[in-house]
């Protein structure tokens, strides 16, 4: 097998182990009778893309004999959060705290007194670190577990399905990615201390070329770069469920390739 790094997503779609934060994003769904996930489209007649009635990010997880302390951001549709809420606040053996709160997001700070009550499955990417692995993001909806991490190996992807994760993409690290340039860097944050990204605008492409000292068309293009690279970035590490439909649609393409060589 090749040992060169690869990102990797893997999820765990099963529900023979009891995980809190798919517990709780179920019991709020059902609560307001969103299952789920919700078709987002932005236009009445475009094209629509599935979306979780509930996303939470897990930002960290601390385990005891006791119990567990969790950091999670919440997102979704406002029914669902506001039912959230009131799960939380019914909850035996549950503390919580709101740490901040938009109408689409909550973040939220969770205390719990039962046993084994975070428990990611066999394997918990927190406290249960994989050997030669980093775990870059960890995104739970009530239907699954979704896990982004860097393996410095290929012999990782076993211990990940071993613990009962499914690999759904799998790319070499240096393909995927994207750090900005120095040029880059210093154009975005130019760029934003203009107001170039201001709303309203304080600046335009023609007025901060000039002060950058190069032509419209070259900052341009050097701003869509940096900024093709951020958002690369910022899918995979907030919003990765988004790409299961695409990531399986590739795989089977992938697959009817291979079979039609046969």
């Amino acid at each position: 097998m090749a040992t060169e790094p690869l990102l990797v997503l893997a999820a765990y779609r099963g529900s023979t182990r009891y995980n809190l934060i798919r517990g709780l994003l179920a019991k709020a769904e059902a609560a307001c009778s969103m299952d789920g996930y919700v078709e987002c489209r932005i236009g009445e007649q475009g094209e629509s893309i599935p979306r979780p009635v509930l996303a939470a990010r897990i930002y960290q997880c601390s385990c005891w004999d006791d119990g567990a302390e969790i950091w999670a951001r919440v997102s979704g549709e406002p029914p669902a959060l506001e039912a959230l809420k009131r799960v939380l606040r019914q909850e035996k053996g549950l503390g919580f705290q709101v740490l901040s709160e938009t109408k689409y997001s909550i973040m939220l700070r969770l205390v719990s007194e039962m046993e084994q009550s975070c428990g990611l499955v066999d394997w918990c990417p927190f406290t249960k670190p994989i050997k030669a692995a980093m775990v870059r993001t960890v995104i739970c909806t009530s239907r699954m577990v979704l896990v982004e991490l860097i393996v410095a190996k290929a012999s990782v992807l076993h211990s990940i399905e071993e613990a009962g994760f499914e690999i759904i993409y799998r790319a070499p690290l240096n393909s995927v990615e994207h750090s900005l340039t120095a040029k880059q860097e210093a154009a975005l944050v130019l760029a934003y201390l203009y107001g170039y990204y201001s709303y309203p605008r304080r600046i335009s492409v023609k007025g901060l070329a000039s002060k950058l000292g190069i032509s419209s068309s070259a900052l341009a293009e050097l701003l869509r770069r940096a900024e093709l690279k951020i958002i690369t970035r910022y899918i995979l590490e907030e919003l990765p469920h988004y790409l299961l439909r695409h990531y399986a649609a590739a795989r089977m393409a992938e697959e009817r390739r291979r079979a039609s060589r046969r």
